[in-house]
């Protein structure tokens, strides 16, 4: 073995006990792995986010954008692991739908009642914000008339999810506010069946159109 090859074999050598000391090799004491917090960090290890914390991150934010959220708070319209999208009325009575990740508002949108109307003429329902993209999904909140409930919804003879997020405040006539997760690719309308308070069953729909 010449000297320039057992000079280069030693410096390969020092080089690799270099990284193994610097944590570069297996895993050195102390370290914690990627994807989970430490015991003493107070953190939630990843996959089991902390409800109440992202609420009280993005509550914050809220208030920060003038949305303050009234006294009866946020109600969770959809969860997706980290991510989550909330409806509230502010203190100025405004209705509000905003999105976060990780306690970190992503969206933030708001619109005063007056400002909301039926897309058609005897229609009881009305769409308030989207159709837009959620985290993993297409969605579209919408306010039914006081004393009316979803009952289903369907597009092309198909069962679309949908969430009944909250009945709105006495002072805003008390509408119930829906989150529907809509089908990739829609175009259209969405039918949606109302049920009265006597139990009768009628039909509406709206349109939604998402490409």
């Amino acid at each position: 073995m010449t000297r320039d090859t057992r000079r280069k074999m030693c410096l390969l050598v020092a080089v690799a006990s270099s990284l193994l000391l610097a944590g570069c090799g297996p895993q050195s004491a102390g370290q914690v792995p990627a994807g989970s917090v430490s015991p003493s960090a107070g953190g939630t290890p990843t996959g089991q986010p902390d409800r109440a914390r992202l609420e009280a991150m993005f509550e914050e934010q809220a208030r920060q954008s003038e949305a303050a959220p009234t006294k009866e708070g946020l109600s969770l319209a959809q969860q997706a692991g980290n991510s989550a999208s909330y409806v509230w009325e502010t203190t100025t009575g405004k209705v509000c739908f905003g999105q976060a990740s990780s306690g970190a508002a992503q969206e933030i949108a708001c619109i005063a009642g007056r400002d909301a109307m039926p897309q058609e003429k005897d229609s009881r329902i009305t769409a308030l914000f989207g159709p837009g993209m959620g985290f993993t999904e297409s969605y579209v909140v919408f306010a039914a008339e006081p004393g009316l409930m979803v009952e289903s919804i369907t597009y092309r003879d198909r069962k679309v999810s949908w969430r009944l997020v909250r009945k709105l405040s006495a002072e805003r006539t008390g509408p119930t506010i829906y989150y529907v997760t809509l089908p990739d690719g829609h175009k259209g309308w969405i039918n949606v069946t109302l049920e009265q308070a006597d139990g009768q069953l009628t039909p509406d729909r709206l349109q939604v159109t998402l490409f």
